[in-house]
């Protein structure tokens, strides 16, 4: 819920410690910024996903704090 409007656009699911944050990533850009922000808020990457069609989005799993 906290990191809510760090990663405003994208689905936040939290669950076993960890949370995955889905939503469409439009460019390279995008998701430089978007792990910018995992790294700024101190979150630990443990994932990322690409979806090679348009469904489902990518997503990321981070563990939460």
């Amino acid at each position: 819920q906290r990191y809510s409007t760090a990663f405003e656009g994208m689905s936040l699911v939290a669950g076993d410690g960890q949370t995955t944050i889905t939503g469409p990533v439009v460019d390279q850009a995008h998701l430089h910024g978007l792990l910018d922000r995992v790294r700024d808020l101190g979150l630990e990457l443990v994932s990322v996903n690409a979806a090679l069609t348009h469904s489902p989005p990518a997503s990321v799993r981070v563990k939460r704090k």
